[in-house]
């Protein structure tokens, strides 16, 4: 880690460290020479096979010209699966970068933070005006440096060591002059969602209707693509029936992909918003129909099979809804009487926000079991359980003690 201050202003730089990294990177360029090997075949299968049905000659000397079903399918197939290989690839090359060159250089200056992040040969710049940076923290398992506005939250670096990491928030806060963080009552909405008034004229929230326009179109470029394999197979099939059931299948899929791409386009799910109730509505085209009406909420969290974890705001019918510790379940379950509102992995701070504003316009109560004294609180209750449990429980129990003080010190 490097702080100084320099003629654009002060700051932070944070690099790439420690040996594992070049054994991880041995391991990556390993894989992209495989993975530019597949590439180049899969490419030049692509080209040859678009050659030969263009032209209707033979792909090799010796044998027959291609037959336009078939083609067409093994066409999309290869399509799809150079995509997500090319996308493997990228990912792959920057995470290597990321490992052996990479450099997240912050400086804050005139009034705002400017990062840049440093992959080799590319750079990514960004920058944020004081006045929109609400707060500089740790988050997730890996203890990555973040950024936090009143709309997002943009991890500014994942380099360096956990201390050097810290360091460097305190100096970004000192810098800023950010004091402690603003209570999650006090911000708007995530940026992932929006208040609309609907056409019956009431308040309601809706995942962002900007990138569900987004997804309907990606969606219906698809749909018609597929459909367009499915009539020149379904064509095919007349003269030979061992494609029918081929033809068939891509029916089914292309009829699937239709309805999905209809309801992206006109249907959707909202929370009308209410004084003293939260009501979740399903709405398609002109019709809407209520499903659930809620008068608590629940900010909850689960690690996944990863350790990663999970923060979850739930809606529920009533107060005696809420789940008695979840610690004692194999798996996460979801409370009785409830609807996921929204999950999300690491990051609790977006899910508590949403749920705060919630609870600010309905008025309904929010119960936060996520925060270290409602986990402390349920750990105890855990503990408490297995000790009048037996000789067993009690041996447990006791394993359990350190877990309160690691949490403690984590925080």
């Amino acid at each position: 880690m490097t702080v100084e201050r320099t003629i654009e202003g002060w700051q932070l730089r944070l690099r790439s460290q420690g040996f594992g990294r070049y054994v991880s990177g041995a391991f990556l360029a390993f894989w992209l020479c495989g993975w530019a090997v597949g590439e180049t075949i899969v490419l030049w299968l692509l080209i040859k096979g678009a050659w030969a049905l263009l032209t209707g000659t033979p792909p090799d000397p010796g044998r027959e010209p291609l037959e336009v079903g078939p083609a067409v399918m093994v066409g999309v197939f290869l399509l799809v699966w150079l995509a997500l290989w090319t996308f493997g690839g990228i990912a792959a090359g920057m995470e290597l970068m990321r490992l052996l060159w990479g450099e997240d250089r912050i400086t804050v200056a005139g009034g705002g933070l400017t990062v840049a992040w440093v992959r080799g040969p590319f750079r990514t710049v960004r920058h944020f005006e004081r006045d929109a940076i609400l707060r500089i923290s740790l988050i997730g398992h890996a203890d990555r440096l973040s950024l936090e506005t009143a709309r997002q939250r943009v991890e500014l670096s994942g380099l360096g060591s956990r201390t050097e990491r810290i360091e460097g928030a305190a100096g970004l806060r000192a810098e800023l002059g950010i004091a402690d963080a603003p209570s999650d009552a006090a911000r708007g909405l995530p940026k992932e969602w929006e208040e609309i008034i609907t056409p019956e004229g009431e308040r309601a929230l809706v995942p962002k209707l900007a990138t569900r326009r987004i997804q309907a179109r990606v969606a219906s470029i698809a749909t018609m693509l597929l459909a367009a394999v499915t009539f020149v197979v379904a064509r095919e099939s007349i003269r030979r029936l061992d494609l029918a059931i081929g033809a068939f299948i891509l029916l089914a899929f292309t009829v699937g992909l239709t309805a999905g791409t209809l309801w992206l386009a006109r249907g959707r799910w909202e929370w009308r918003i209410g004084s003293g109730r939260l009501t979740l509505r399903k709405r398609y085209g002109g019709t809407v129909k209520d499903v659930f009406e809620a008068r608590h909420l629940m900010l909850d969290t689960n690690t996944d099979s990863d350790g990663d974890p999970w923060y979850e705001l739930f809606a529920l019918a009533d107060a005696e809804s809420l789940p008695s510790p979840r610690a004692l379940q194999w798996r996460p379950t979801q409370p009785r009487n409830s609807r996921s509102v929204a999950r999300m992995m690491t990051d609790a701070s977006g899910v508590r926000a949403l749920g705060a504003w919630l609870s600010r316009e309905t008025g309904l109560t929010l119960e936060d079991r996520t925060t270290l004294q409602a986990r402390q609180v349920e750990l105890a209750e855990v503990r408490a359980m297995l000790e009048s449990s037996g000789r067993f429980g009690r041996w447990v129990s006791k394993l359990m003690a350190p877990l309160g003080e690691k949490e403690r010190r984590a925080k």
